[in-house]
């Protein structure tokens, strides 16, 4: 028989936080009054760090069980800067499937 695995895919959401002085959103365009929509427009262009952020948790989308050779074409295809590794490697990285944190 060979090996099987549970494939989870979950989404992970985050409340983020931006915040940016309203003097210096000003600058963005001086030529009329500060409007402070404006910063939502550097929140989704990535120009402004993040103030905080909290993690919500996670939802699980579904799963499903592949085989290894199902598991190792989706490791490739999910982590394809990690394609040149060997499938032992691959097969040792997945089977340390426990969290560290606990």
């Amino acid at each position: 028989m060979s090996n099987k695995y549970v494939l989870v895919t979950a989404i992970s959401t985050h409340r983020m936080r931006y915040c940016i002085p309203l003097d210096e959103l000003q600058k963005l365009n001086e030529e009329q009054p500060v409007d402070p929509k404006w910063a939502l427009d550097c929140v989704v262009m990535n120009e402004i760090e993040e103030f905080s952020q909290d993690h919500l948790g996670e939802q699980i989308v579904d799963y499903d069980v592949l085989t290894e050779e199902e598991i190792l074409e989706q490791f490739d295809k999910d982590n394809d800067y990690l394609v040149s590794w060997t499938t032992e490697k691959k097969i040792s990285f997945i089977r340390d499937w426990k969290s560290k944190v606990y």
